[in-house]
């Protein structure tokens, strides 16, 4: 989950981060300038938060200890086991065995995961602490990217905010209207009661 959350650079980067990199109660992680390949930078961890505390919680981690204390070919030979476990022999849609897969390959997935969500390019170059453009193509080329476009992306955003504007007066219009039909009908309902009292009156004279 970290790898895929953070996309970080494994094992060059994954392997350099501590605890005291950790911020505001897990939910930002800065990679440092030093072991950056690129830049160093600031990201938010938006999936992994909890999984991160309780780890460190597990394994009594205090902030100057290394995140990960582990040995990349081992972690990528447990990872390829249980791959061909899951998915068996077969050829995933990057043109590669399953049975292949390693760290490095969560940060292409982690490239087609935040690709359609981020707003910006220059905002998904700096969480993966890219310079050039080309490097999204590469990264989500590899895994076969889907077209995620559907008829609300038709809409331009200034239209949509009209529209969002005109749906939210409408509704208020629809509550004030609802409002004094609901004062009419109560005082309509006086009226009725207070005939009734009257007819009954009458009846007694």
């Amino acid at each position: 989950m970290f790898l895929l959350d953070t996309g970080i650079r494994a094992p060059t980067e994954l392997v350099n981060v501590k605890v005291s990199d950790l911020y505001n109660d897990c939910t930002e992680l800065m990679i440092r300038e030093e072991v950056s390949k690129t830049f160093g930078r600031k990201i938010k961890l938006l999936l992994c938060t909890q999984y991160v505390k309780d780890y460190i919680k597990e394994n009594d981690l205090k902030p100057e200890d290394y995140l990960f204390k582990i040995k990349p070919q081992t972690v990528n030979k447990y990872l390829q086991r249980l791959a061909k476990k899951i998915f068996g022999d077969e050829i995933s849609l990057a043109g590669e065995k399953y049975s292949h897969v390693t760290m490095y390959d969560f940060r292409h997935c982690s490239c087609c995961f935040w690709l359609p969500r981020y707003k910006s390019e220059s905002a998904l170059k700096f969480r993966f602490g890219w310079k050039k453009s080309d490097k999204i193509h590469y990264y989500s080329e590899l895994l076969g990217m889907r077209d995620t476009i559907t008829q609300d992306d038709l809409v331009l955003s200034e239209e949509r905010t009209e529209l969002e504007k005109n749906l939210e007066q409408t509704k208020r219009d629809k509550e004030i209207i609802e409002d004094r039909i609901k004062s009419v009908e109560e005082k309509l309902d006086k009226f009725t009661l207070t005939l009734t009292k009257i007819d009954k009156f009458l009846e007694r004279l």
